[in-house]
């Protein structure tokens, strides 16, 4: 085998190696959810711990945002995270008692509402409870 009829193989295997790659990065297929959904719609998204540890807990497969209510510690408060403003990902601001956006710094109370635009509405709310150190939403 000379040089040439070499490196052409070579050349040709490598081609063949990134295949699969290029083919799964192109799919659209979804990843699978680690979410359980129980029979009445709630889905388990963190434990009380987790909330009081980090302060608010994000998921982004729901995608949801869960704080204590700072003005009754024991609700919760659940929001989609995303603002209706640019789709940027809000944040809990603890010190301020309000959503901020990092994007144009709208700000919001911590049930959704707005208090301060560009953004012209609120935050989508959902539905959340606690059960024992089990936090839970339904999305819907």
């Amino acid at each position: 085998m000379n040089r040439r009829t070499f490196l052409a193989w070579v050349s040709v295997g490598s081609l063949a190696s990134f295949f699969p790659v290029a083919l799964a990065a192109c799919s659209n297929s979804k990843k699978s959810s680690n979410l359980v959904t129980r029979p009445d719609q709630f889905i388990q998204v963190g434990t009380l711990q987790e909330l009081d540890e980090q302060g608010s807990i994000l998921n982004s497969q729901i995608p949801v945002l869960i704080i204590r209510n700072p003005n009754n510690p024991q609700e919760i408060s659940a929001v989609n995270p995303t603002c209706p403003h640019l789709d940027c990902v809000v944040q809990w601001e603890a010190s301020k008692k309000e959503f901020g956006c990092p994007c144009h710094a709208s700000q919001f109370t911590p049930d959704g509402a707005v208090i301060k635009g560009p953004a012209d509405r609120g935050l989508k709310r959902y539905l959340a409870k606690l059960e024992g150190n089990i936090v839970l939403v339904k999305p819907s």
